[in-house]
C-alpha cells in the first residue's frame, strides 16, 4: 500500500513544483478572485443562448422579426424611379466633374481666406473704402433733405406764379424737368421683342 502512495506522489511532483512558483501561485489567486465574476457572465451567457433557442423555435417570434427587418429593408430597395435618376446622375458626373473641378479651387481660396485674420481685415478695410464714398453720398442726400425740409417748415411767404416761373429757370429744376421728359418719352416707347 505504501508503494501506491509513494508512486501517487511521485506523480504528484511536477504538479507540486508547478505549484511552489510564484507567479503560478499569483495566477492562481486572481483566478480564483475572479471565479464569481466569470460564473455570473457565464449564466447571463447560458440565459441569452437558451433565449435566442427559444426565438428561433417559436415560429410566430420569427415572423414578426422578420417582418421588422422588411419593413425597415423595404425602404433601402431601389425602384424603378429611383435607379433611372441613379442612372441619370451617374451619366452627369463627367459634367457635374467639370463643374466641381472648377468651383474646387475658389473654395479653397476662400477657406483659405477665411482662416487668416490679416486677409479678413485686409478685405474688411477695402469694402469700407469702396462703401465709404458711397455711404457719404447718401449722408450728404438725406442731410440736403433735412436741410430742405427745415428751410419749408420755417418759410411762411405765399407761393405766387412768379415764384413758380422763377424756381423754373433754376438749371437744377430744369436738368430734372428734361430728365422726367426723357424718362416719359422712353416710357411710352413700344416695346420691340
Amino acid at each position: 500500500m505504501q508503494k501506491t502512495t509513494i508512486d501517487q506522489l511521485s506523480d504528484l511532483q511536477p504538479l507540486l513544483s508547478l505549484l511552489s512558483q510564484k507567479e503560478i501561485q499569483n495566477s492562481l489567486i486572481q483566478t480564483l478572485e475572479k471565479l464569481p465574476e466569470l460564473v455570473d457572465q457565464y449564466s447571463a451567457l447560458e440565459r441569452n443562448i437558451t433565449f435566442i433557442k427559444s426565438t428561433l423555435n417559436d415560429k410566430q417570434s420569427m415572423e414578426y422579426l422578420l417582418g421588422g427587418l422588411e419593413d425597415e429593408f423595404g425602404k433601402y430597395i431601389p425602384t424603378r424611379d429611383s435607379l433611372e435618376a441613379l442612372m441619370a446622375l451617374v451619366h452627369s458626373l463627367p459634367k457635374y466633374t467639370k463643374y466641381l473641378s472648377m468651383v474646387e479651387p475658389i473654395m479653397d481660396f476662400l477657406l483659405s481666406i477665411s482662416r487668416d485674420q490679416e486677409s479678413i481685415d485686409y478685405l474688411y478695410k477695402g469694402a469700407q473704402d469702396l462703401a465709404g464714398p458711397i455711404q457719404q453720398k447718401v449722408e450728404n442726400g438725406l442731410d440736403l433733405i433735412q436741410r430742405a425740409k427745415m428751410e419749408a417748415d420755417n418759410d411762411h411767404s405765399p407761393v405766387t406764379i412768379f415764384t413758380v416761373f422763377k424756381l423754373i429757370k433754376e438749371p437744377a429744376v430744369q436738368r430734372s424737368i428734361h430728365f422726367v421728359k426723357a424718362l416719359l418719352t422712353i416710357a411710352s416707347e413700344p416695346k420691340s421683342k
